[in-house]
């Protein structure tokens, strides 16, 4: 990580296997996207089942939990690698990321034999495994990291911004204007969240 260039901030948005990446950088009141992208988390050689939990639903707890843990080992691996190029290309760009804002559901977490139990609490762990892997992989190379709720996300931002709500999402819609498609949910959840980081760390 460099300490050179403008401050910016980077901010996931995760699915299944895979996760949108925006970084944010400049002055708080008028930041810019420096760049996005799209990061795959799952295991390239597709030994292990990028949705861990539904393809384990049909095992028991031991024999499910050694996937799950390969699944999440693979995953923060993966998320590390795409965190530090993101940072290098930013870097690149002039703009020194040294913060990571994840978005995140509101699964707090089950024991395993009632996530396998469930096809909802197995979508809802397998979000939070990728979301938990890129606040490890962030960790691991040296980024200040955030969890930001998706449900709380504007009234957050319009708290660290100091910005009403009309005038937050005007900032983000107009995002498209300026960096072109693709800018749909994703990419203005993960710029949100990555502004929200910027002016914490301010």
């Amino acid at each position: 990580m460099t300490n050179n260039g403008r401050a910016a901030a980077l901010g996931c948005r995760a699915h299944t296997g895979w996760a949108v990446l925006v970084v944010v950088g400049g002055g708080v009141a008028r930041p810019e996207v420096v760049l996005r992208g799209r990061a795959e988390l799952g295991d390239p050689d597709g030994r292990v089942r990028k949705n861990v939990y539904q393809g384990a639903r049909g095992l028991d707890p031991a024999a499910a939990a050694p996937l799950v843990e390969a699944a999440e080992r693979i995953a923060a691996d993966r998320a590390a690698a795409a965190l530090e190029r993101t940072v290098r290309d930013a870097a690149d760009e002039g703009a020194a990321v040294r913060s990571c804002a994840v978005v995140v559901g509101a699964f707090k977490g089950a024991r395993l034999e009632s996530i396998l139990a469930s096809h909802a609490l197995a979508h809802a762990a397998e979000g939070r495994l990728y979301q938990g892997a890129l606040l490890q992989g962030a960790e691991s190379r040296g980024l200040a990291t955030l969890a930001i709720p998706k449900r709380s996300i504007w009234e957050q931002g319009e708290a660290a911004l100091g910005l009403a709500g009309d005038e937050l999402r005007h900032w983000i819609n107009q995002q498209r204007h300026e960096v072109g498609p693709p800018w749909a949910q994703d990419q203005k959840l993960a710029a949100l969240a990555a502004w929200i980081a910027l002016a914490r760390s301010s």
